[in-house]
């Protein structure tokens, strides 16, 4: 048994995902929705620095994401490898849960529950659909997912491990992606301390991206899995 190959291929879609993600993602469709309006000096400014605004606000959120998505991940093998129910890792797969994390502050402790126990749904499924590459010797990862399954449970396998966002789309009112943002940092110059400190709201370019991004993982593995097992 050896956890080795289940977070190489899980490193894989999650890096992947964070580079789809950040293709996927438009700074202009997130500036629609500050609320500065249209002709905003700030938003003005920060349309024609989008370069900017992606390396130093895009880039730190999707290098969070992939940090919480693999710290995560291994909280769900220590779940595979043990005799415990899901429950039992309640707390330390919150703690890196993207929306758990994205939560509004406005959200009661039902619409949370709601939220928490959609999540440990899906790291279940997760953890019980790589249970079978967990219990392998092989230490990579298509080697072990030939060797556990057939064509077909690949391709099952690949439709539980890359999927993530259903309990972000289905929370969506709960949920609120924000990142304030200092003029200063973003865009330099003499004249930015005059702008003032903002709040970016994302959460529907975020989770259009990162929709768009899953699937075009999802479709490239299942290409990784018709080239390995033909």
């Amino acid at each position: 048994m050896t956890r080795a190959a289940a977070l190489e291929g899980f490193e894989t879609f999650v890096d992947r995902t964070a580079e789809a993600t950040r293709r996927e993602f438009s700074v202009a469709r997130a500036l629609r929705g500050t609320g500065l309006g249209p002709g905003g000096v700030l938003v003005d400014r920060l349309r024609r620095n989008t370069d900017a605004l992606e390396r130093r606000v895009v880039d730190p959120e999707l290098a969070a994401y992939r940090e919480r998505a693999v710290e995560q991940f291994r909280v769900v093998l220590a779940y595979v490898e043990s005799d415990e129910p899901i429950e039992a890792f309640e707390a330390d797969l919150l703690e890196h849960d993207s929306a758990v994390d994205a939560l509004a502050p406005t959200v009661g402790p039902d619409e949370r529950r709601a939220v928490v126990e959609d999540v440990l749904a899906r790291l279940q499924r997760l953890g019980d659909g790589v249970a079978p590459v967990v219990e392998r010797p092989e230490s990579a990862f298509w080697p072990a997912v030939r060797a556990a399954f057939d064509r077909e449970e690949a391709l099952a396998l690949v439709e539980t491990v890359v999927p993530f966002t259903g309990p972000l789309r289905r929370h969506r009112e709960a949920l609120a992606f924000e990142v304030r943002i200092d003029p200063a940092d973003v865009l330099g110059g003499p004249l930015t301390g005059t702008l003032p400190t903002v709040s970016l709201d994302y959460t529907d370019e975020a989770l259009r991206a990162m929709h768009r991004a899953e699937q075009r993982v999802v479709h490239e593995a299942r290409a990784d899995v018709t080239e390995r097992f033909g």
